[in-house]
């Protein structure tokens, strides 16, 4: 690609859905979502799990974005209807990271280009995401590629015992 980000040229960056074999790799990626490389808890094991139970949904799967063929981010997008809009599809994306040492070269543009495309394809409405207060960085990203506030997102922990 002949697209500069910074004066660097833009690597070739691909984009797949991730494989059960990938775990490993998903765990160090999510690892540096907060740059904190010990911050994981989640092994490979945990991943290649929590992906099986992904798989039953209609359409909720990991990706893996590579920058030179090497993995360098990742995120989850799930597909569904709902009663709103006449049941039309929307995207949320989830556990989106680019590594640390990749930020800044324009590769997460291209991962989300990728997503918005994904959605598009599947014939959904809207695409969003949710990001912690505390990424400010991130949520700057997210607005500098299109990304608006569109309400608030609250939540509640939710008790495992009855």
């Amino acid at each position: 690609m002949t697209s500069t980000v910074s004066d660097r040229p833009l690597p070739q960056v691909t984009v797949r859905q991730a494989t059960p074999g990938d775990a490993e790799t998903l765990v160090a990626l999510l690892a540096e979502m907060d740059d904190q490389p010990t911050r994981a808890t989640l092994d490979a094991e945990g991943a290649r799990q929590i992906m099986a139970r992904m798989a039953a949904y209609p359409y909720f799967r990991a990706f893996l974005v590579f920058a030179d063929g090497v993995a360098v981010g990742s995120f989850s997008l799930l597909v569904f209807c709902s009663l709103t809009h006449e049941g039309s599809e929307q995207a949320v994306m989830d556990a989106v990271v680019i590594s640390r040492a990749c930020r800044g070269q324009g590769i997460g543009s291209l991962m989300l280009d990728h997503a918005v495309r994904i959605a598009g394809e599947a014939g959904c409405y809207k695409i969003a995401l949710s990001s912690n207060l505390k990424r400010m960085d991130a949520h700057r990203f997210y607005e500098h590629f299109g990304f608006t506030q569109h309400g608030i997102s609250l939540a509640v922990p939710v008790s495992k015992s009855i």
